[in-house]
């Protein structure tokens, strides 16, 4: 009955806000129709499930001819042992790709180079239109015997122009680009290509290691029509470059993030990482102060903020709604803090404000009684909150911010008893159950929800 009274869009629709995989498989045993709208779905991101990646390689294998196999010198094809043709034509819904997690299921499918270049071609047959390519650096080290079988092996596809040309059709239509692959290795072509080739990315996300990459990457910048969401990551020593090519992108540049800009060894796990503090020019600064529309800021694991250099974006930007800075560790501590700067930031955006993260772990007591005025006096739409706090004092003011926040994380010095924290919060009318009191003394933790 259901099925005569819903048109199959509205099956399409309702199946895209299902939470899980585990619904989507439910819906695929109901009947024939819900399968039409579910397996789509299903197959658009499949190696974001780590444990299915090597099904899904071997799924793809079936789309390449049995002489393919045979040309390539195997004597028989990989993948599914394929007697009939498969139901659905799984490559083409693919939208969403993480190279990594591709690369791997396709070695534990004993696929060689040439193997996974027909994978690709096969992708880019089927007129795949990827809408997010992420390149993380979880590669499985561990398969290599060396560095230069990692680096061929990573970038057989990319580097090999012929095949790139075949094949760049499938990232036409990208609009999250990842390539935070922190490893000494050359990106410059590939920012080049997606540069010449790709024009709607709205969240871009990348590390850059020598200054070709970094003139490729303000190239690929300038290239797009609508840039929203910027994030660089472990790029010190050439930092500016990127940020000077974010002014083309001015009217629409919404988010900007810097992380890992540090020299801190402990805070980092790839194996490979380019050590400097966070370091911009004040004739750069002044550039990326005058992109008035940036809402959200973020800063993580960054030295070097405290410097008089980055302080005109103390009164830049006047509209951020979010504002996150994060350093350290448990025994990695924050000598730096940037206080003035992050007072200027959320003073200049009081009124706008909803969302301050400090997350930052000091071996001293710091003095940020007045970072904590100005957030329980002067900020007046916030709604969450994370901070540490050294004092009673502190507390007491942070106390009076709870009549609009919907979450509040404390964590607490020592000195404070927790006590006393406590029921100093105890008997916050809260408004709704999902809002919630976290207070955090180091490795202690109590959480007040509303009852």
């Amino acid at each position: 009955m259901m099925n005569e009274i819903f048109a199959q869009e509205c099956f399409d629709m309702i199946f895209k806000f299902l939470p899980t995989n585990k619904d989507l498989h439910s819906c695929l045993l109901v009947n024939k129709r819900w399968t039409t709208s579910a397996v789509p779905i299903l197959w658009e991101a499949p190696f974001k499930i780590n444990d299915k990646s090597t099904k899904v390689i071997q799924t793809y294998l079936a789309f390449i001819p049995d002489s393919t196999f045979l040309n390539l010198g195997y004597n028989r094809r990989i993948g599914l042992s394929i007697n009939r043709p498969l139901f659905f034509n799984y490559p083409s819904f693919l939208k969403e790709l993480s190279y990594d997690q591709f690369v791997n299921a396709a070695i534990v499918n004993n696929c060689c180079k040439d193997i996974i270049i027909e994978l690709f071609k096969i992708l880019a047959m089927n007129n795949v239109r990827l809408r997010k390519f992420i390149f993380y650096s979880c590669l499985n080290h561990h398969r290599f015997g060396n560095l230069d079988k990692i680096e061929s092996l990573a970038f057989l596809y990319f580097f090999e122009s012929s095949n790139f040309s075949e094949c760049i059709s499938i990232f036409n239509s990208l609009t999250y680009f990842n390539y935070s692959y922190q490893w000494p290795v050359q990106k410059t072509q590939l920012f080049n290509a997606i540069a010449e080739y790709c024009h709607n990315i709205e969240n871009l996300k990348v590390s850059i290691c020598n200054k070709d990459e970094g003139i490729a990457l303000a190239a690929l910048i300038r290239s797009q029509k609508y840039l929203k969401k910027f994030t660089l990551i472990n790029s010190n020593n050439f930092v500016l470059f990127p940020v000077q090519a974010l002014e083309s992108q001015k009217h629409s540049l919404k988010c900007v993030a810097f992380e890992d800009m540090h020299c801190n060894s402990h805070l980092h796990k790839t194996s490979f990482f380019n050590y400097a503090i966070f370091q911009l020019n004040s004739s750069t600064i002044n550039l990326l102060a005058q992109y008035s529309n940036i809402n959200k800021m973020k800063f993580k694991h960054c030295e070097g903020l405290n410097s008089s250099v980055f302080l005109p974006l103390a009164t830049a930007f006047s509209s951020l709604t979010s504002l996150e800075y994060s350093y350290g560790a448990y025994n990695i501590y924050d000598n730096t803090t940037p206080i003035e700067l992050l007072s200027g930031l959320i003073m200049t955006s009081c009124n706008t404000l909803k969302r301050i993260i400090l997350d930052w772990h000091s071996r001293d007591d710091l003095d940020i009684t007045q970072l904590v005025k100005i957030i329980s006096q002067d900020v007046i739409s916030l709604e969450y909150l994370k901070i540490p706090l050294y004092t009673l004092e502190q507390l007491a003011l942070i106390h009076r911010t709870h009549n609009q926040l919907r979450e509040l994380e404390i964590h607490m010095d020592k000195k404070i008893n927790p006590y006393f924290a406590l029921s100093l919060f105890a008997n916050i009318p809260l408004k709704c159950l999902k809002h919630s009191i976290q207070l955090r003394e180091r490795d202690s933790f109590k959480k007040l929800p509303k009852t």
